[in-house]
C-alpha cells in the first residue's frame, strides 16, 4: 500500500487568543485563501499521480476542508477518522466539532459509508506528543495490516502528521532528524502488510509556489 501524508493548508488564525502558539491552533478554524490554494495544488499533484485511493481526514474545518478540495479535484470522497484530529489542549472542551450530518452539510464529498460518533473531540486533556503518537498509533497499525485501498491519503495536523512521519520513519529505519510539517506538504511511504515501511519521499512541497509554502503563519521563506 501506499500512504500518502499531508497536513491541512494554512488556517484562518486572525482570531486566536494573544499569546496562542500559532503552530497548535485549538479552535476550529477553517482555511485562508492561500491555505485553499495550497489544497488546491496538493490536488492537483494527486490527480497527476492518478491516485484514485481512500482519503481520511481529522473532523476539523481546516482538515476536512483540505480534503474536500482534494477529493473534488480527484473525483474522491472523504471519510472522517478522529484517530488523526488535532492535539487536544484544554482540559475543557474547547470546540464541540462538527456532527456528521453537519460535516455532510458542509463538504459535499463525504463518503456515503462514513460513520463518525459525536462527541468525537478526544474526551481528555491537556494530551502531550506521546499522548497523540499513542493514539495514532493503532489507526496506523491497523491500516497497515488491513490496507482498505492500494493507496490512502491521511490529512491531519502538525501534531498528528507529525506523530505519523514518526511512526513511519523509526520502520523505515530513518536516521535524520524530520523538519517542519509545512501546510500542504507530501510525504510518501511504502508499505507491507509484514510491517515493512520504504520511503518514497519526505515533506515534498515542489507542487506548490514557494511563495505560498506556509507552516500555519511561518512562511517557506522567512528567516529562520
Amino acid at each position: 500500500m501506499i500512504i500518502y501524508l499531508t497536513r491541512h493548508g494554512q488556517p484562518a488564525l486572525e482570531n486566536m487568543p494573544k499569546g496562542a502558539d500559532y503552530e497548535l491552533p485549538d479552535g476550529d478554524y477553517v482555511l485562508t485563501p492561500q491555505g485553499r490554494e495550497q489544497a488546491r495544488c496538493l490536488g492537483e499533484c494527486l490527480k497527476q499521480k492518478n491516485f484514485s485511493g481512500k482519503i481520511f481526514s481529522s473532523p476539523y474545518a481546516r482538515t476536512m476542508e483540505t480534503a474536500s478540495i482534494v477529493a473534488g479535484i480527484c473525483g474522491l470522497d472523504v471519510t472522517p477518522e478522529p484517530a488523526i484530529q488535532e492535539m487536544r489542549f484544554d482540559p475543557e472542551l474547547p470546540i464541540p466539532g462538527m456532527t456528521l450530518e453537519e460535516l455532510r452539510q458542509n463538504y459535499p464529498n463525504i463518503s456515503s459509508q462514513a460513520e463518525l460518533a459525536h462527541p468525537w473531540l478526544v474526551p481528555h486533556g491537556p494530551e502531550s506528543k506521546e499522548d497523540v503518537a499513542l493514539r495514532v498509533e493503532p489507526f496506523l497499525k491497523k491500516l497497515i495490516a488491513d490496507p482498505p485501498a492500494p493507496e490512502v491519503l491521511l490529512v491531519g495536523h502538525g501534531a498528528s502528521i507529525g506523530a505519523t512521519k514518526r511512526f513511519m520513519l523509526a520502520r523505515a529505519e530513518f536516521s535524520g532528524t524530520p523538519g517542519p510539517t509545512w501546510n500542504a506538504a507530501l510525504s510518501t511511504f511504502k508499505t507491507s502488510t509484514d510491517g515493512n515501511i520504504e520511503i518514497i519521499k519526505f515533506d515534498d512541497i515542489g507542487f506548490m509556489p514557494i511563495e505560498i509554502v506556509t507552516s500555519n503563519k511561518r512562511l517557506y521563506t522567512d528567516p529562520e
